[in-house]
């Protein structure tokens, strides 16, 4: 992508401001721009990144769908529906298959919690706290991911 060259900065701000006032850093910024969260910033004439202030939106909505649990890679379809940009049949597609399978895993999750409380609270029980956290069931609920970055 070539980034656009602005002369006119006003109203644009830093990566670190634009860190700061999300509560990320600009690492964090910078890898949502390598996997197409954010968009292209534009540039001043010496090449530093300016972003205008709605870009703290993006950085907002993918931690609040990181927040649900989506992974990142799984971020980019589902921001710009819940940014309310317009998206094409196909990516609306993939972006409700994806909160289909995510309700999918919560409704496991919160099926294997309410057996560990039934454990916890009746600890006599048949089914004891092991049993319910066996390491097969666990990991059909919540295998473990690596996104790889904040």
């Amino acid at each position: 992508m070539t980034a656009k060259i602005v002369e006119d900065t006003a109203g644009l701000v830093s990566i670190g401001q634009l860190a700061k006032a999300a509560g990320v850093s600009s690492r964090t910024i910078r890898y949502y721009e390598e996997l197409g969260i954010l968009p292209e910033p534009r540039r001043s004439p010496g090449g530093t990144r300016k972003y205008p202030r709605e870009y703290r939106g993006y950085i907002d909505t993918a931690l609040a769908l990181k927040d649900l649990g989506f992974r990142l890679e799984e971020i980019k379809p589902l921001a710009r529906l819940a940014l309310g940009r317009s998206v094409s049949a196909g990516q609306r597609d993939v972006a409700a298959r994806l909160v289909d399978e995510r309700i999918e895993s919560l409704g496991r999750q919160v099926a294997v919690l309410r057996r560990l409380r039934a454990s916890v609270q009746a600890p006599d029980a048949a089914t004891a706290v092991p049993g319910v956290l066996s390491s097969a069931e666990v990991a059909a609920v919540s295998p473990l991911r690596n996104d790889g970055a904040a």
